[in-house]
């Protein structure tokens, strides 16, 4: 004699509760218009509430650390999002990682308080900038790096650091059409080391970050490494709060959002 399902009331069914999940995502961006959703082309944040959504059985609204420009790669950008389904952790990275490109993967998926907010509970970031120092061109860093050539004066680029150190006025480092409230940001650590040996890589580690300012303070130091600034230039640069007194902004490629931190922000 078969068992019968006891009846209930549609009223009295709860939904699952509100869950909210942290993820960890990578992506080589050459492809990609960026994170942020728009109608000109696939983005980060498109793709990614698309395979979530699908994941979740329903739509999902995900927020990133930031956005990243187009052509802009990440090795660790966080998302959050909200949902009501069931699913796990692991059932939300395996399937998501199954529905989205190969140039995107999530790398980790958490469970976290339902405070947690990828922007507004940043403390920190780390972006790096990388050069190809080849005196020809290198088809393997052409999509991660910027070809630079084997001239620059790295010495005399790290000599600018002490000028961009600190609570600071980044205006002139700040591309016109961003509307964040304040100019004033603070660049807590800067690095350069040699992974290659014809590789150079510009580490940034900063509590915000203007927009396109590592790029704008990347093309700046390229300028200084060439001879066509002085290191003390940057006091000038920075003081005049306008964009045109800087130097060319790096493309795109070079840069890559290596990690947001949290509380285990170490500075």
């Amino acid at each position: 004699m078969g068992v019968t399902a006891p009846i209930i009331a549609p009223h009295l069914i709860k939904p699952f509760m509100e869950k909210n999940f942290k993820l960890t995502v990578a992506y080589e961006g050459t492809n990609f218009r960026g994170w942020q959703r728009q109608s000109m082309g696939p983005t980060i944040q498109e793709l990614l509430e698309l395979a979530v959504g699908r994941v979740c059985a329903h739509p999902v609204t995900i927020h990133g650390s930031g956005r990243t420009d187009a052509g802009v790669h990440a090795q660790g950008q966080v998302a959050s999002f909200k949902t009501t389904s069931p699913r796990s952790p692991a059932q939300i990275l395996a399937g998501a990682n199954t529905l989205l490109p190969r140039e995107i993967a999530v790398i980790k998926a958490e469970e976290v308080d339902l405070s947690f907010h990828a922007r507004f509970s940043a403390r920190g970031k780390c972006y790096s900038y990388d050069f190809s120092s080849s005196p020809v061109r290198d088809p393997l860093t052409l999509r991660q790096a910027w070809p630079v050539g084997p001239n620059l004066d790295w010495a005399k680029l790290k000599l600018c650091f002490p000028f961009l150190l600190g609570e600071r006025d980044f205006s002139s480092f700040q591309s016109k059409g961003s509307e964040v409230q304040s100019p004033v940001r603070s660049i807590t650590h800067l690095e350069l080391s040699f992974p290659g040996p014809r590789l150079a890589r510009l580490y940034f580690y900063a509590t915000g970050f203007l927009r396109h300012m590592a790029r704008a303070i990347t093309g700046t130091l390229y300028n200084v490494a060439r001879g066509q600034l002085a290191p003390e230039d940057l006091s000038r640069i920075l003081e005049a709060r306008d964009r045109r007194q800087a130097g060319l902004m790096a493309p795109a490629q070079g840069l890559c959002l290596r990690r947001v931190y949290y509380e285990d922000w170490p500075f």
